[in-house]
């Protein structure tokens, strides 16, 4: 295993069980870590958000739920975050599938299951320092790529994002080179997410355009629509002063407005022709205004297939949920039977013989 040097590491750990976060802690300054800080709750660590992010945090999933969660969610998607690559390795005492897909959905790199060794401490930072995975960008989604397989349709960018973990642990940091580093892949992170967002607003309406029309609009279209204004507000905090955004602002807030008309309309009852051709056209507008170099008609492309590969894994949920259904009938229809069967069975058996003389003898002897 090789001898990386940790001298300039500094680290972070969030766990509300002051023993355990001593033991990590004992465990990364034996390794040679330069600062350990520790928090009891998230809630105390909220300060991280907003200075020096630490090169390595390690949070603990079993305290108030879903707060270690946001706190990931918060470092990786809030604009403000200094380092928002910081690695991040989430620890539990009882792993699950379920714990394991919120880890990853979250944008944690690791999961670490205690009571642990400090070789096993060792072997996942060194993982984070060799084979880290690179991040993607989506609307609502950023940090390390969850995906086993080649993604489908439109190519999501990996991103090289720096890691201050490697840099100082394998010498090559500099204060000046890794801000640079930093500043450059949080400025490409903040285009994905203005791109991303466009295209998935475009998504929801192109989506729910069908469901709209109906004399009764469905369900699940105007909960679409209803999701469309927080990711305007997200693509809105991420107009900053690197250029002239002002059509995009314009077009995104125009969306927003008339969303919400239609989503009211729609609780109401159908929704007028002229408002649903405008929210398509102002969607698409949209898309134009973050992106002017891309051809309009790719990214309407690569909506359809996104609606087109949505739509189908709907229709798949709905068959397989269906058969399950049947299946389950079949299942007690047949019980019920079997049931029905041992009931006439027993009706129509003859009574068991009286015991009198003769079979107390036949017995006996």
């Amino acid at each position: 295993m090789p001898d990386y040097d940790f001298s300039q590491v500094d680290a972070a750990i969030i766990d509300s069980q002051l023993n355990t976060a001593r033991v990590f802690r004992d465990v990364l300054i034996r390794l040679g870590f330069r600062r350990v800080e520790l928090f009891d709750s998230v809630r105390a660590a909220a300060g991280l958000l907003a200075a020096a992010m630490p090169d390595l945090v390690l949070v603990d999933a079993d305290g108030e739920d879903s707060e270690a969660f946001r706190f990931i969610r918060s470092l990786r998607n809030e604009p403000a975050v200094p380092n928002p690559f910081a690695c991040v390795i989430v620890t539990t005492w009882a792993p699950t599938p379920a714990l394991l897909t919120r880890v990853t959905n979250a944008g944690g790199d690791d999961l670490l299951m205690k009571p642990v060794s400090p070789k096993q401490v060792r072997e996942r930072i060194v993982s984070l320092i060799e084979a880290r995975k690179g991040f993607v960008v989506t609307a609502d989604y950023t940090g390390p790529d969850r995906r086993k397989s080649p993604r489908e349709g439109a190519q999501v960018p990996v991103l090289d994002a720096p890691n201050t973990l490697r840099l100082k642990a394998t010498g090559q940091w500099t204060q000046s080179g890794a801000r640079m580093r930093l500043n450059e892949a949080i400025a490409t992170v903040t285009t994905q997410k203005r791109l991303r967002a466009s295209i998935q607003v475009a998504f929801l309406i192109e989506f729910a355009l069908a469901g709209l029309a109906r004399p009764v609009p469905d369900r699940m279209s105007i909960d679409h629509v209803g999701r469309i204004g927080g990711f305007l507000d997200d693509l809105l905090r991420r107009l900053g002063d690197d250029g002239d955004h002002a059509p995009v602002e314009a077009v995104a807030r125009a969306i927003k407005s008339l969303a919400d008309k239609v989503r009211a309309a729609a609780e109401k009852g159908p929704v007028s022709a002229d408002d649903r051709d405008q929210l398509q056209a102002l969607s698409r507008a949209l898309m134009q205004a973050v992106d002017p170099d891309r051809p309009l008609e790719a990214m309407t492309r690569e909506v359809a297939s996104a609606v087109d590969g949505y739509r189908s894994r709907l229709e798949q949920i709905a068959q397989a949920k269906a058969a399950a259904a049947a299946s389950a009938l079949a299942a007690s229809s047949a019980d019920a039977a079997g049931e029905a069967a041992n009931d006439s069975i027993a009706s129509s058996a003859p009574p068991p013989a009286a015991a009198g003389p003769a079979s107390t003898a036949l017995s006996a002897g």
